[in-house]
């Protein structure tokens, strides 16, 4: 197993080798971040979601899609245009980004979008494992008959994606799958302390074109939430296990090449 000191090294090399193409078409990969945060993070508002929730899904898809790149630079007027939205919630979230390390804040300059670092994904994977478990269990037992339905409908949505090769969709719906879970688990702050883990750790697979692990990712998914519909914990918590210890291997598997 390669050390953290060869993931690094690893990670910058790849970083590095992408940097130059970024910076020959900055003005491009802006144009298609904001067209990208748009059209796709934001399908209107969801019930109940305030302006700065909205800020907040579309600049954090613009991130996790790489739309906007590791390590690009931009300025809060640059934001505004992007979300399509005013100061205040542009402000409120990347305050929200910069707490789950999205971002890096710069006073009177901008804002730094972070970097993909080995240490920060395989700490995401360690305590994602143990919430993700906890989050799953409660929505076993706590779901409600709508929810579990809904549940098994997204993630026979993300296999149709996985299959037809539409990563872009199974990521949202993946996204959308954790989002029913959470709720279904009744559990706010371990849903809320999971959901950052998460986003970094879908960052991660775009950031390594993880396109092949489509079918079988979404084939764990199935068997996790036909768990929760069948009122099973224990089952929900195992499948739960199984999905992370896919991801940490895939992930790894990435990071040693």
């Amino acid at each position: 197993m390669p050390t953290e000191l060869d993931i690094s090294l690893l990670i910058y090399q790849a970083r590095d080798n992408g940097q130059a193409a970024a910076a020959a078409n900055g003005d491009v990969m802006k144009r298609k971040a904001a067209d990208e945060a748009k059209r796709g993070a934001g399908h209107g508002a969801k019930a109940g979601e305030s302006l700065s929730d909205i800020a907040y899904r579309r600049l954090e898809e613009a991130i996790v899609t790489l739309s906007l790149r590791p390590g690009a630079g931009l300025t809060e007027a640059q934001l505004i245009d992007l979300v399509g939205l005013g100061r205040t919630p542009v402000r409120e979230a990347l305050i929200r980004l910069a707490q789950h390390g999205m971002v890096e804040i710069l006073p009177r300059k901008g804002v730094l979008v972070a970097d993909i670092s080995a240490i920060d994904i395989i700490a995401a994977l360690d305590a994602r494992e143990v919430l993700e478990r906890l989050v799953i269990g409660e929505a076993a037992k706590r779901a409600g008959p709508d929810e579990r339905m809904a549940i098994v409908e997204a993630a026979k949505a993300m296999r149709q994606a996985a299959e037809g090769g539409d990563a872009a969709g199974y990521m949202r719906l993946d996204k959308e799958l954790d989002t029913l879970v959470g709720q279904a688990a009744r559990s706010p702050y371990a849903t809320r302390a999971v959901e950052p883990l998460q986003a970094l750790i879908r960052r991660a697979w775009y950031y390594f074109e993880r396109q092949d692990d489509l079918v079988p990712a979404a084939l764990l998914h199935g068997g996790l939430a036909q768990a929760i519909a069948g009122a099973d914990s224990t089952a929900a918590m195992a499948a739960s296990d199984a999905l992370m210890a896919h991801l940490r291997k895939g992930l790894l598997v990435m990071l040693g090449r």
